[in-house]
This record gives structure tokens, C-alpha cells and sequence, in this order.
């Protein structure tokens, strides 16, 4: 019986390990995201900058200083919970940031957007492949695992395909017409980001009532679906109409961002929900 007994704690003790373990892996995935929003940001206004608009000027520079600032912490957390990171990818995107960092005003304006946007891929396939592996180490329901999926890939990517748009936009504003190049890429964007909507529906559906309510609850309080739709019009009639662009960047830029930055704070809640699960073997002994 002590035996038994003994065994039985011994798991409970693994299983606490692991949890505390899933936690600052959260934690680590929490604060990558805020870095993705801002290497975002700096695409955008590194694309205005050089479209030559000195408001987005002014901006790189700060972001820039975020960005390094931030990388410091991260690396700081990656090395209290090294055991579920994948070190040469992290390399990778150090190397891609110093790489973006130091070069970009030499870039053309599409190879400066190409190089963040596969920097911000790097990113966010890292804190898909963490969350993954974090969420491996409990035993969940599924709907808990349709959370992750919606937190760790579906939201990302349609941020990310906002964040693009929001890049591209700027500078064709700045310039005040759109080049052939930038034309057939915000066009297959707009694509892209209506088919990700869905997804993201079709995936909340999936999630637990208590996350559903919450998580649309908050889209709709961000009066969210307006501003989307003023975005997709402000694309679709101005920018892609084929004649001189009327848009100020400025106002692209902010409404682009109040879509994502709403995104952000939907995603975050789903993290928050994300912590408060524990591994049902844990839950039924805590329980019994």
C-alpha cells in the first residue's frame, strides 16, 4: 500500500513538473507574440520609410530599439525553460532580425517586406511548434486542444496576412499608386485573408462555450467586424481600382492596426484560458 502510495505521488510529481514546465513555455509564447507585433509594426514602417514618408521615418527607429530590447528577454526566458525550444531555429531567426535590422534601407521596398514576412514566418512557426510540444506534455479534452490550435495557428495566420496588407498598404499609399508587383500580391493577400476568416469561425466552433463566448465577446466589443470591413473596402475600392491612390497611409496604417491589435488581445485571452487547464489526470486526483 505505501508502495502504491509512494507511485502514485512520484506521478503526481512528474505531472507537476511538466505543467510547470507548459507554464513558462506559455509565458515564453506570450512574449514572442508581443515581439511578432512589433517586427510586424517595423515592417509596415520600414515600407513607409521608404516609400519615403518621414512620419514612418521616425518610427523604424524606435521599433528597431523595441525589438532588440525585447530579444534580450526572450533569450533570457528561453534559458530557464531550454528543454522544449529548438535552439537552431531560434539561431535562425536571431540571425534573419540582424539581417532585416542592419540592411533594410538598402532593400527596394518588396524585397524589404519579402525579408520580414519570412522573418515573421520563422516566428511564428516557432510558437506554433512550442505550443505544440507544451501542450503534449498534459492530457486534455479536445476542445482544449481546439483552443490551442486556435490560439497557436489559426489567429496568427490571419494577423499575419492583416500585418502584410497593412505593409504593402502603407507604402502604395505613401507612393500613391501600386505597382504591378505589389498590385498582384495585396490582390492574392485579400484572397487569402477571407479564406482564413472562415477557418477561424469554423475553429471557434470548436472551442469550449466558456472560450467562445469570451472570445467573441471581445471581437465584438473591439467593434472588430466594421473595421474589417472598412479595411476591405478601403483595399479593394482605392488601392486595387487601378487608378491614383486617395488613402492616406496613415490612416491605413491605424485602421490595419486597431484589427490587429483586437486579434492580439483575443489571442492573449486564449492564452490566459490556456494556463487555467491542468492535465486531467492531475484535475481527477486534486478532485477525488
Amino acid at each position: 500500500m505505501l508502495a502504491a502510495a509512494h507511485t502514485d505521488y512520484s506521478s503526481m510529481a512528474a505531472l507537476h513538473q511538466n505543467q510547470q514546465l507548459r507554464l513558462k513555455s506559455l509565458d515564453f509564447i506570450k512574449a514572442l507574440f508581443e515581439q511578432v507585433r512589433v517586427v510586424q509594426q517595423h515592417r509596415a514602417a520600414t515600407n513607409g520609410a521608404l516609400a519615403g514618408n518621414p512620419f514612418f521615418e521616425s518610427k523604424t527607429r524606435i521599433l528597431a530599439r523595441e525589438v532588440n530590447a525585447r530579444f534580450k528577454e526572450l533569450e533570457r526566458q528561453l534559458h530557464l525553460t531550454h528543454e522544449i525550444f529548438d535552439i537552431q531555429l531560434w539561431n535562425d531567426i536571431r540571425s534573419a532580425w540582424q539581417t532585416v535590422h542592419l540592411q533594410w534601407r538598402q532593400d527596394e521596398i518588396l524585397e524589404n517586406f519579402e525579408l520580414h514576412s519570412h522573418l515573421v514566418k520563422q516566428m511564428l512557426r516557432y510558437i506554433a511548434g512550442t505550443g505544440n510540444k507544451a501542450e503534449e506534455l498534459i492530457q486534455t479534452n479536445f476542445q482544449h486542444q481546439a483552443l490551442g490550435v486556435y490560439v497557436f495557428d489559426e489567429l496568427p495566420c490571419f494577423i499575419e496576412l492583416v500585418g502584410q496588407i497593412r505593409a504593402l498598404g502603407t507604402s502604395a499609399c505613401t507612393i500613391g499608386s501600386m505597382d504591378a508587383g505589389s498590385d498582384m500580391r495585396l490582390r492574392f493577400l485579400m484572397g487569402q485573408m477571407n479564406k482564413q476568416m472562415v477557418k477561424i469561425k469554423a475553429q471557434a466552433q470548436c472551442l469550449s462555450q466558456e472560450a467562445l463566448e469570451i472570445t467573441s465577446s471581445l471581437i465584438a466589443a473591439l467593434l472588430c467586424e466594421p473595421k474589417l470591413e472598412r479595411l476591405v473596402g478601403m483595399v479593394e475600392q482605392d488601392l486595387l481600382s487601378g487608378r491614383d491612390i486617395a488613402t492616406q497611409a496613415d490612416d491605413l496604417f491605424t485602421l490595419s492596426t486597431a484589427i490587429i491589435d483586437a486579434h492580439y488581445n483575443v489571442m492573449n485571452e486564449g492564452l490566459r484560458l490556456l494556463r487555467l487547464n491542468m492535465d486531467k489526470r492531475m484535475q481527477a486526483w486534486v478532485s477525488r
